[in-house]
């Protein structure tokens, strides 16, 4: 897993780093200039290309006139514009500006046309809207349409948040310095930033002690998925129940199902109403199709379901009512590992005394509206901070939060995370099912349900991006996803 911290606390990471540990500023600016001097020295060969750094005087601006003074020193044509008030000016930006002089580079009145524009007017402290001269100046670079290397992360962008704060860069690429920050992964700020490097210019570890770290995954953690022992049996590989689908609605059980099964689960029942057992059975034969009748609900078939299960899924299609008041309770008094999407957060949502009922080895999975009911919030102030939301559904209830969004941010007891994988092609009807059906299928196969937590979202997502690969994001399915998941994981 690797690190991600929001603005505020980078600033106290930098602060540490010189102060307790001694690295002289300009150190951590030299290595930050050069970062950004490598990238673009092996992206951008050739030369002639005029290139203007735009910098206002703080130590953003500072880095930004020793990557032009790094760049006109290897040969490039390099001219520096300068917004604010030198006077009042960093101590770091008076040498750095004073250096550059020395060495001739030229400095323009305003933003001209070129070639491609360096960013270095705001850094990740920024905590105001942008006016002004600053806002002015911010529409002519996004005006004249050409590329753009933000430092550290594009101007106007919260690194607290992903806010825009009245104006900000469009960046073709940015370099972030030491981890990713929040305004760099969430959204608006991520669609502003272009591709995005994140560079090591020598904070050390003990400084990122100091401070509240998020997560997000990379590659090398899907080996927390357990490999298959060849001395096995679908017993091995665990038994899922999924209470999904009512009356002639049973496409998110199948979809649930599917998804576990691809997940590597060995086993599955799926309850579900009379009406659905024909095309259930029809659609996914290695499953066992067990029902209810609506008219005439019997509680005994879901506890002789659920004395079988190790893990549940609970809620896609199912609706809202008494009946599937009846089942959540059933659900949450076995104490099982259960993972709570769509209706069934719907129908907690009213219900006080279901809501009393939630446990450790809950997962919930709300989308933006089902967590506006579950919390009584607002989809906008939701919206503003998806990790303080999420966090909050731990905090009250114990339970682990998927909170789905363009960004899905994870909460667990002993983690605050955001999954980085996926496209938009995967907003469509199902994916969340799929998910629900991966989750299960991890839980299933022994996977801590932290751990779980965080990988289902990162594996689906993945599989989205496969997906979209291979059929485009437009026309993607939710079945697409699925079918993708065998080239995930092994």
């Amino acid at each position: 897993m690797k690190t991600i911290v929001s603005g505020r606390d980078m600033k106290t990471v930098d602060q540490y780093t010189i102060q307790e540990i001694g690295v002289p500023s300009l150190v951590l600016m030299e290595r930050a200039a050069y970062s950004m001097y490598q990238l673009i020295a092996a992206r951008e060969t050739n030369k002639k290309q005029n290139i203007m750094v735009v910098a206002s005087t703080g130590n953003n601006g500072a880095d930004g006139l020793a990557l032009g003074r790094m760049l006109f020193l290897d040969g490039y044509n390099i001219c520096i514009y300068v917004i604010g008030n030198i006077a009042h000016a960093s101590e770091e930006f008076q040498k750095q500006i004073g250096i550059c002089k020395k060495l001739g580079i030229p400095f323009a009145r305003k933003v001209e046309r070129c070639n491609i524009l360096i960013d270095a007017i705001f850094g990740v402290g920024l905590s105001r809207d942008v006016e002004g001269e600053y806002k002015e100046v911010i529409n002519q670079m996004n005006e004249l349409r050409t590329k753009v290397y933000a430092v550290d992360i594009p101007s106007g962008i919260d690194a607290n948040t992903g806010a825009v704060r009245g104006v900000a860069v469009r960046a073709t690429v940015t370099v972030t310095f030491g981890c990713h920050k929040i305004g760099t992964v969430m959204y608006p700020g991520a669609d502003y930033c272009g591709e995005v490097f994140v560079a090591d210019i020598g904070f050390p570890q003990k400084a990122f002690e100091q401070v509240e770290k998020k997560y997000y995954l990379e590659e090398s953690d899907l080996f927390r998925i357990p490999k298959r022992p060849n001395y096995s049996n679908k017993g091995s590989f665990g038994k899922i129940l999924i209470i999904a689908g009512s009356k002639d609605i049973a496409g998110a059980a199948f979809l649930c199902a599917k998804a576990a099964f691809r997940s590597g689960a060995g086993m599955l029942k799926i309850l579900t109403a009379n009406e659905n057992k024909e095309f259930l059975n029809r659609m996914i034969p290695e499953a066992m199709v067990h029902t209810y009748d609506t008219n005439q609900f019997n509680p005994e078939i879901v506890r002789s379901a659920l004395s079988w299960s190790d893990v549940v899924i609970i809620g896609p299609g199912i609706g809202v009512g008494i009946i599937q008041e009846d089942l959540m309770q059933m659900v949450l008094e076995s104490k099982l590992p259960v993972v709570i999407d769509a209706d069934g957060i719907n129908v907690m949502a009213e219900n006080e005394k279901l809501k009393a009922m939630i446990h450790k080895k809950v997962i919930l999975t709300p989308h933006l509206g089902e967590m506006s009911r579950l919390m009584n919030l607002d989809v906008s102030e939701i919206s503003k901070d998806l990790f303080q939301v999420a966090k909050s559904v731990t905090d009250c209830y114990g339970a682990a939060c998927v909170l789905k969004d363009a960004r899905t941010v994870i909460s667990t007891e002993e983690l605050l995370a955001v999954n980085l994988s996926g496209n938009n092609g995967m907003a469509t009807a199902g994916s969340g099912d799929v998910l629900s059906g991966i989750l299960a299928g991890f839980l299933a196969l022994g996977v801590p349900m932290r751990d779980a937590a965080v990988l289902a979202p990162y594996v689906h997502g993945l599989a989205g991006d496969y997906a979209a690969k291979q059929r485009g994001k437009a026309g993607m399915m939710a079945g697409d996803i699925i079918e993708s998941l065998k080239y995930i994981l092994e």
